[in-house]
């Protein structure tokens, strides 16, 4: 979290490295041990104002996930340039938010099941 930054390994090499942004101080990622739960090509959330969050990929009961950057209905798919510009900043209500095209590659190689460990 510290770094703003996710690595991506199958076993112990290192495939993949994306720029993210995290939780606030306030709505902290959760850190630990966690495994992918649920993935979902667009979930929306169910608390005013809907944000969508394409390539969902939920890792807590609680409803934190690792997503493509956040959109309202309203803005017909596009992704809002605050959040473009916020990447590498702890911006987020608890989910790690990852570039579009980021969230794709990373949606496309992983499984439900996959381990995920967080750490500052």
């Amino acid at each position: 979290i510290s770094d703003q930054k996710m690595q991506v390994f199958l076993g112990s090499q290192k495939i993949r490295e994306y720029s993210i942004s995290t939780g606030t101080f306030k709505t902290p990622t959760p850190l630990g041990r966690f495994e992918i739960l649920n993935k979902q090509e667009l979930r929306i959330g169910g608390k005013a104002p809907h944000y969508r969050m394409p390539m969902w990929q939920g890792f807590t009961k609680w409803g934190h996930g690792l997503h493509a950057l956040p959109y309202l209905a309203t803005a017909r798919g596009v992704f809002w340039n605050e959040a473009l510009n916020h990447i590498g900043q702890r911006v987020s209500h608890g989910c790690v938010r990852i570039l579009p095209e980021d969230a794709k590659d990373l949606y496309a190689i992983t499984q439900v099941g996959n381990s995920i460990v967080i750490h500052e």
